[in-house]
Order: C-alpha cells, then sequence, then structure tokens
C-alpha cells in the first residue's frame, strides 16, 4: 500500500485548513506521509507539475485544470475544495495613469504565466468588456513580487487574489482599480491519471482527512481567523471580511454545471481548443 503523497497548493489563506490539519496529526492518523509544496506562481506551474510527476496531487484554480485538462490531459479533478468564488483584484502601480478596468483596453496586462488563473482570468475580463482577443498583450512575471515589478515597468496592470495583494496595497506599492469575481467555485483538487489508478485509497483517505480538517477548522472561526492572520500576515479585519465569504466544500462533490460554465466561457475566448463532457473532467473515487 502506497502511502506518500505530494501535494502542491498557492501560499494564500484558501489552503489554511491543509496546513492545519497537517499540524494536527490528520493525514497521519490516515496513514499518509504527505508533503504539502506552496507554489507563489499559481495554478498553471502545478498543472505542468502534476503532469511530469513532481507532484501527486495539486489544489488548482478551477478555470485553470479545466483548460489543462482539454489542452493537454493526463490529470483529472478528484474533489471540489472551496464552494465560493475567487474575487480578482485588477492591480495597477500607485503612479499608473491607469484609473479604471476599462482604461486596459490595448494594454500588456502581467501575468504569472500562460495557463494560470491571472491570464486566463484576464482573457475573461476581456471577453466581457467586449474586447476582440488580441486587444490585451501579456507579460510574464512569474510570482507575486515579479508581478508588482512589472506593473512599475512594462505592464499596466494585473490580477490577482484581492485579499492576497491587499497588504501591498495598503502599503501603497500597488493600486486595486477594480474587482472581478469568478462565476464558478473557485478551488478544485487534482491527481495525475497514474496516482488515481495506483493509490486511489491514500486519496480517499486524504480527502477523509482534509474534509474533518476543514469542518474542525471552520468550526472556530476566532482562533481559524487568528491562525490565518498569523500566518499569511494579513490584518485581522481583512481576514474576517474574507472569512464571511469563503466557504470550503463539505463533501467535496464536484458541481458539474459549474465545470461547464468553465469550458463555455474558456471556450468562448479562444482559450481551449474544444470542448467535452464536464464528468470526462473528472475521475470519482469509489468509496
Amino acid at each position: 500500500m502506497k502511502n506518500k503523497l505530494h501535494v502542491g497548493g498557492v501560499p494564500e489563506h484558501f489552503n489554511a485548513p491543509w496546513h492545519w490539519s497537517l499540524e494536527q496529526g490528520l493525514f497521519q492518523a490516515e496513514g499518509l506521509d504527505l508533503h504539502f509544496q506552496e507554489y507563489p506562481t499559481g495554478t498553471g506551474a502545478m498543472c505542468q507539475d502534476l503532469r511530469s510527476g513532481k507532484l501527486d496531487v495539486a489544489v488548482v484554480l478551477t478555470e485553470g485544470i479545466v483548460a489543462d485538462i482539454l489542452k493537454e490531459g493526463g490529470t483529472r479533478i478528484i474533489a471540489a475544495y472551496v464552494d465560493s468564488p475567487l474575487v480578482w483584484g485588477i492591480h495597477t502601480a500607485q503612479s499608473s495613469p491607469v484609473s479604471a478596468p476599462t482604461d486596459l483596453r490595448g494594454q500588456c496586462v502581467a501575468i504569472s504565466r500562460f495557463g494560470s488563473g491571472s491570464h486566463l482570468m484576464s482573457l475573461l475580463f476581456a471577453r466581457d468588456q467586449g474586447w476582440k482577443p488580441g486587444e490585451l498583450q501579456f507579460a510574464v512575471a512569474g510570482d507575486i513580487d515579479g508581478l508588482q515589478q512589472a506593473v512599475q515597468g512594462k505592464a499596466a496592470a494585473f490580477l490577482w487574489e484581492k485579499f492576497t495583494t491587499k497588504p501591498r496595497v495598503d502599503a501603497g506599492y500597488l493600486r486595486r482599480i477594480g474587482e472581478y469575481p469568478t462565476p464558478w467555485p473557485c478551488f478544485m483538487i487534482a491527481a495525475r491519471e497514474q496516482v488515481i489508478q495506483e493509490q486511489p485509497e491514500a486519496l480517499q483517505r486524504m480527502l477523509k482527512a482534509l474534509q474533518t480538517g476543514c469542518q474542525r477548522f471552520s468550526a472556530q472561526p476566532d482562533q481559524a481567523m487568528a491562525y490565518i492572520a498569523r500566518r499569511y500576515h494579513l490584518q485581522p479585519q481583512d481576514v474576517q471580511a474574507w472569512w464571511q465569504g469563503v466557504r470550503w466544500s463539505a463533501n467535496g462533490a464536484v458541481p458539474l454545471p459549474a465545470l461547464q460554465a468553465a469550458m463555455d466561457a474558456l471556450y468562448s475566448t479562444g482559450a481551449v481548443p474544444t470542448q467535452t463532457a464536464p464528468e470526462s473532467l473528472m475521475q470519482p473515487l469509489a468509496n
């Protein structure tokens, strides 16, 4: 029986239950040796490492994993993780002449990498503005530090989760000129197809431990919010505002209409070349 799992996720507050569950020994209690690796560059990098075998499991943005499965294959969604939307902040430099999201037409937008959430959501934002494909240009900048540097020079703006960037906004390094929420649940849990085939029981035990952790974490909001503020260097009032809108999945059930909506949106921008039945994007684990 294989019990080792290498999991990837962004270094953001959404993933606090993973770290808390590790500290509480919940995965160990299920007989798992689970290592959680943080990916500052986000979903695109995790999808690549999932396919290459560097990761077994990843906590990824819904739009990112849908696009990666459609274009590359080799992975499947095994569970929902966060049922609430993610609110992307639209950020520019403090001294930038850009004052509104509509000013970005024809401009260069910084992204962490192609295929990342920052890239895909920029495409969807442009579509919703009624702009034609190609009316945004893109500059790959890597992690949040690179994105901040990019808007000091060649890029006009970038999209990133608004509470993650808020300390930089408060410090005057960035200015948030708008918000763009995802129209679907924001995070899914995906695994490499080989891992699903070879370690289904380990994945089941991982999800069981995580669901227990999310339930216990959510049941003690004051302690949980203090943990998040401390771990992610956020102001308590910002954590409280975010906490009121976040919903971790109670049972991991993947909402097929959300996958269809993400596919439809990505296809409409040209981000993916084809569509498929939403069921084919996922691999439920047998009980």
